[in-house]
């Protein structure tokens, strides 16, 4: 199966219509794809670097502590937002790789952004695999930047080779930059969206942690269903 098949240049770093930009299979099938490649690169690296943090750091005192904090409808509101705009990136990719094969141009290694979303929203998720990842956000990081600027640099390309081209197919490349562009800025406002969640998730964290002590007692032996059910012998 080709990647690129009837597309006006082949695969290339360089191309004669969209220079300096590369081909269009050159973007499709490095540059898309390359921040999910460097996040996955990343992942392993974090995660033994964590193992042997929480080696020299390893308190059993302490290691089943963790402040939860509780409900915020404007919290839970935001982040459903974020998920929201994740799947959204998800159904616009799925949406060009379906008009590209309506005009057999082939879909490059556009699928592998799947990957990149699922990595990025699970990350968030369970922060991090509960925090066994020390410095996740650096991956999603390189996922949404990364998706923006490889993005960016599509529309840029795809421009260059003439607004009306393809006028009157099942996929016109207007129709390809405007989506290409809604999903550089779905990227954008996804990563500004996890900076902004990420402190307040942070602060929460914080302020449960300090409201805690007050009661005497550990936020797992505070939230207890056995205290208060049993008087202390005298």
């Amino acid at each position: 199966m080709q990647l690129c098949s009837n597309r006006r240049e082949g695969f290339g770093p360089s191309s004669t219509i969209s220079s300096p930009i590369p081909t269009s299979c050159f973007v499709d099938v490095i540059l898309i794809p390359l921040p999910i490649w460097t996040a996955i690169f990343l992942l392993p690296i974090l995660f033994a670097l964590s193992l042997h943090h929480r080696k020299q750091n390893y308190n059993p005192s302490t290691a089943y502590l963790r402040a939860v904090p509780r409900r915020n409808w404007a919290f839970t509101i935001t982040s459903a937002v974020y998920y929201i705009l994740i799947v959204a990136n998800g159904l616009m990719m799925t949406l060009e790789i379906v008009r590209l094969e309506l005009i057999h141009f082939g879909i490059g290694l556009l699928p592998f952004v799947y990957a990149g979303l699922i990595i990025a929203l699970l990350l968030y998720w369970s922060e991090g695999v509960k925090g066994r990842i020390r410095g996740w956000q650096a991956v999603n990081a390189v996922i949404w930047i990364g998706g923006v600027v490889m993005s960016a640099v599509k529309v840029v390309g795809l421009s260059k080779e003439g607004i009306d081209s393809r006028k009157g197919s099942k996929y016109p490349l207007s129709d390809q930059v405007i989506d290409v562009a809604v999903m550089a800025g779905v990227y954008a406002v996804v990563a500004i969206l996890e900076v902004v969640l990420g402190f307040w998730r942070a602060l929460r964290r914080t302020r449960k942690e300090e409201e805690s002590p007050q009661s005497g007692m550990s936020p797992v032996m505070e939230n207890s269903e056995f205290v208060g059910k049993f008087r202390p012998n005298i």
